[in-house]
């Protein structure tokens, strides 16, 4: 995601690996963001059916996105060679803890 450009104030969410987390940019210089994760209520738990490790999802959870965020505690990402934003302590080449654009919250209740 090269062309991702955050800026204070934009709505962005944290790639875990599988799970995703909405977070708010707080503060951005040329090669670092900082976000803080937001608050999220679960309003509707997922659909399961037995399977897999425990249980398959075949509805996904809904979840209402806070703006409360001042309790949390920041994350810093630095921009990578390849234009990806990474989270600072993780290393290039994983997959995961990645920023990208867009707010939602996604919870894989697989693993």
């Amino acid at each position: 995601m090269t062309d991702f450009d955050p800026q204070v104030g934009d709505q962005c969410n944290w790639r875990i690996h599988s799970d995703v987390e909405p977070c708010t940019v707080i503060k951005r210089t040329a090669t670092t963001v900082v976000v803080r994760t937001n608050r999220c209520e679960l309003v509707k738990p997922p659909a399961m059916v037995p399977g897999g490790f425990a249980a398959v999802v075949t509805e996904n959870a809904k979840w209402h996105i806070c703006s409360d965020f001042e309790s949390r505690a920041p994350l810093t990402f630095s921009r990578r060679k390849n234009g990806r934003w990474v989270l600072s302590c993780s290393e290039s080449k994983s997959p995961g803890n990645v920023l990208s654009p867009g707010w939602h919250k996604y919870y894989d209740y697989g693993f």
